[in-house]
């Protein structure tokens, strides 16, 4: 009998056999195609990659009405938020603001801007929208995962039965600035104990995954992809989180050994069980990025996505230290975050600086006009590149050798 095709926790479709084995692996393909509305990957004729193993093991995130209402809901406000910010841009031009009239200093050109839109009603609405969204987000995901407690947590709590492990060392310091609500997340990145699916399947993937310009994880895939070597041995992800990039790693080098760090237990316990659910090898770690504690020299490629930008500036540097003392003579760094300052209009550098303090980025301001390439070769990398990727310059990619 045919079975219909279903989507595992990483939002890739795949069909499963015929006689409907969860015990073995199948191939199929791994799709790097746009995010469809309800944030997961389409199966685009064309654009898978190449074969890959999975396991047929996944788990159900089908949610009650209420709860796919509330997340659509939220998710579509980021839409209409998108089209209000193209009219607020348009009001901003039309009162005579643009690079010849705006300052430089960031905090005069916000009260400039913000002085000269008061009687703009697409900039409130949009203000309002964008406010709401942000606080209710969280909420929102936390009741539509209350709705399904029943049905969901017995997965969740499931022994780990798989190839992952996590490491939690007893001794393990956490830097005072991750306990930061980042984009508001009611409690921090550890604030519920199933923060890891709430984070990774709602929020990331129903709400940002459907709004986020280009494609999520399509984006992740694109800056693996602009790793110099493809015969990595050993690879770390810093800052792995749920998973979501390291995904995209162990698609990129299927031959290699990846390892994850990331200071969110939460997160990283819903990483693992991703991992074991598809049969991948991962090695994760909770342990800040600055000091993983890792043995000198211990790998050939080390890696982040969208870091950065949730960090002050000394730690940015401090994750750059530490990554070189991680890689072996002539291993490779490649780390990607938001696009610089310096590489937008000074509108859109307002339009996004005004966001990242609605949405709690105490750090973006700092990290998006740190020059990432010399804070990389004042470490000791050369061979460093930095740029953007696409029409966007998005994400921003920052790459080095270490000498050997």
């Amino acid at each position: 009998m045919k079975r219909a095709p279903f989507r595992d926790v990483m939002g890739t479709i795949y069909h499963q056999p015929a006689h409907g084995s969860a015990s073995g692996p199948l191939r199929g393909p791994v799709c790097l195609g746009e995010v469809d509305q309800g944030g997961y990957h389409q199966c685009i004729p064309g654009k898978a990659e190449r074969e890959v193993t999975v396991m047929t093991v996944a788990i159900n995130t089908n949610l009650r009405q209420r709860g796919r209402a509330e997340l659509s809901f939220v998710a579509d406000l980021g839409l209409v938020g998108g089209h209000l910010k193209r009219v607020v841009r348009h009001d901003i031009e039309a009162r005579g603001l643009n690079a010849d009239t705006l300052v430089e200093d960031l905090d005069a050109r916000d009260e400039q801007i913000e002085a000269a839109l008061q009687d703009s009603r697409a900039y409130h609405n949009y203000r309002m929208l964008h406010r709401w969204g942000l606080g209710n987000l969280t909420r929102v995901a936390f009741d539509a995962f209350e709705q399904n407690r029943a049905e969901l947590e017995p997965q969740l709590t499931q022994p780990p039965r798989g190839p992952a492990t996590l490491t939690v060392p007893a001794n393990v310091k956490i830097p005072k600035y991750w306990y930061n609500w980042f984009h508001n997340t009611t409690g921090g990145w550890d604030g519920h104990e199933y923060m890891g699916f709430i984070h990774g399947e709602l929020i990331h993937r129903r709400v940002v995954g459907a709004t986020f310009p280009g494609g999520i994880f399509k984006q992740r895939a694109q800056a693996a992809a602009e790793a110099p070597r493809t015969d990595y041995k050993r690879i770390l992800d810093m800052g792995c989180a749920t998973g979501h990039y390291t995904h995209a790693l162990t698609q990129r080098f299927p031959n290699a050994e990846i390892w994850g760090a990331d200071c969110s237990l939460r997160e990283l316990q819903y990483a693992q069980l991703v991992a074991n659910n598809n049969g991948w090898a991962w090695n994760l770690h909770r342990v800040p990025n600055e000091d993983t504690g890792f043995k000198s020299g211990s790998f050939d490629f080390v890696t982040s996505y969208i870091l950065l930008h949730e960090l002050p500036a000394d730690a940015i540097r401090a994750t750059f230290r530490e990554a070189f003392r991680l890689l072996e003579p002539g291993g490779d760094m490649l780390m990607s975050d938001v696009t610089r300052y310096w590489e937008m209009d000074p509108i859109a550098v307002w339009l996004q600086d005004s966001a990242a303090k609605r949405e709690v980025e105490p750090f973006w301001r700092e990290s998006a006009t740190l020059d990432l390439q010399r804070a990389a070769e004042e470490v000791g990398f050369v061979d460093v590149a930095s740029y953007g990727l696409g029409e966007m310059k998005y994400p921003w990619i920052t790459r080095g050798r270490k000498p050997g």
